[in-house]
């Protein structure tokens, strides 16, 4: 039962590092699709946030199994 615990919890881990990573390429993109200027729209900042805001969940996700 432990081993499927430990197992189970390194999976997750691993997908929320996954997550987080293709959250920030996601924003990479939306900063050369701005660039040089990066002036967003309302809808790009909205986009960003939630980004953002998701990659922050999976990080608190992985912060607290360690």
């Amino acid at each position: 039962m432990m081993e499927t615990d430990v197992a189970n919890r390194n999976r997750t881990r691993v997908e929320n590092t996954f997550r987080v990573i293709d959250l920030m390429e996601d924003l990479r993109d939306i900063w050369r699709q701005s660039a040089p200027l990066q002036n967003l729209t309302d809808s790009e900042k909205e986009k960003l946030k939630k980004k953002l805001e998701k990659a922050r969940k999976a990080i608190e996700k992985i912060e607290a199994t360690i």
